[in-house]
């Protein structure tokens, strides 16, 4: 089925997957591997790079001219569209929720240096200003293509379903389960529905890093709910998802100390750098897990890191701080 989907070529892959040996040790098994979607290549790398070679190839297909797409003020989304936008010859007009930060870095930096046009509004203000800017390039003549959050698309799917089978090519081992983070779930609803295509026993393990149950329950299932009945399978149900709702701290893009230290553990135990927003809370959360005792020693597991290095240098003070 994902073959029926257009697909451009601008990352890398297949993307390096590979043991994190001294952490395996550190809490005596299970081994962890990982999968390295931080180097997908485009504007420093990612999981959207994936998701944008089908959803591009769609824009392209409707011949567009001009690519809209909407996210936090710290998105990397948006850059990595930017990216695309850029490789193609296409503009990018970013609507970005938050205040335009008074100091240029991080993927805000990176968005500019991309050649985007950025407009930071307030989160009650982004939908209005989104149907403002399309309407404006379509009197233009530019036929604009809107890309949701984080790439919330039967695009973004098909490209992790795809990233499954990516995954089962590399391995030499059978994987107790796979680890993401879940922003707005479409790299988790991607390798859930590949998995259960394939029905191996590999759980798809989702740690949310802002939305609360309900929320990213319904956002995977309406997102999953089309393809299941195009490929005629059973529609899954919330009690089929396996997310864990307990790293999220104060909320979306919000730290707290436990973060910090998953962070300069994974540096300095593995030369790893993970980001405050979404892989480090993923980790913290397979961290965790493990001391638990939820995976025994004789198991594998992977995590996927979807990425957000430029974010680093955002929560600088943040990653510097000492309890």
């Amino acid at each position: 089925m994902q073959n029926d989907y257009p697909r451009l070529s601008l990352g890398f892959f297949p993307t390096p997957l590979h043991e994190l040996k001294n952490l395996s040790q550190l809490f005596n098994g299970p081994r962890i591997f990982i999968k390295r979607d931080d180097q997908t290549g485009m504007a420093l790398g990612g999981n959207k790079v994936r998701k944008l070679e089908y959803i591009m190839a769609d824009a392209l297909a409707k011949q567009s001219r001009i690519i809209i797409t909407v996210g936090a003020v710290s998105s990397n989304h948006a850059r990595q569209t930017a990216a695309a936008a850029a490789i193609m010859g296409l503009e990018c007009h970013l609507v970005l929720i938050g205040r335009e930060p008074k100091e240029s870095q991080g993927n805000y930096l990176l968005d500019n240096l991309l050649g985007a046009k950025c407009t930071c509004v307030r989160n009650s203000q982004a939908a209005a200003t989104v149907e403002s800017l399309m309407q404006e390039y379509r009197d233009q003549g530019k036929n604009p293509y809107f890309i949701p959050a984080g790439g919330h698309s039967t695009e973004g799917v098909i490209a992790y379903m795809h990233a499954c089978q990516e995954i089962q090519q590399q391995a030499e081992y059978d994987f107790a389960a796979v680890i993401t983070a879940v922003g707005t779930g479409t790299t988790y609803a991607g390798l859930y529905l590949g998995e259960k295509i394939k029905n191996n026993g590999s759980q798809v393990i989702g740690i949310s890093v802002g939305g609360d149950r309900d929320w990213c329950s319904e956002k995977v299932l309406n997102i999953i709910h089309p393809l299941e009945k195009q490929m005629g399978i059973i529609l899954s149900q919330a009690a089929d998802l396996n997310i864990y709702y307990d790293y999220i701290g104060p909320g979306y893009t919000k730290t707290y100390p436990q973060l910090r230290e998953v962070i300069k553990l994974v540096a300095s135990q593995e030369g790893i750098l993970l980001d405050p927003v979404y892989s480090g809370k993923a980790m913290l959360g397979l961290i965790d897990l493990i001391k638990q005792g939820y995976f025994n020693r004789e198991q594998n597991v992977l995590f996927l890191h979807t990425g957000g290095a430029p974010e680093i240098f955002s929560y600088n003070k943040f990653l510097t701080e000492t309890d």
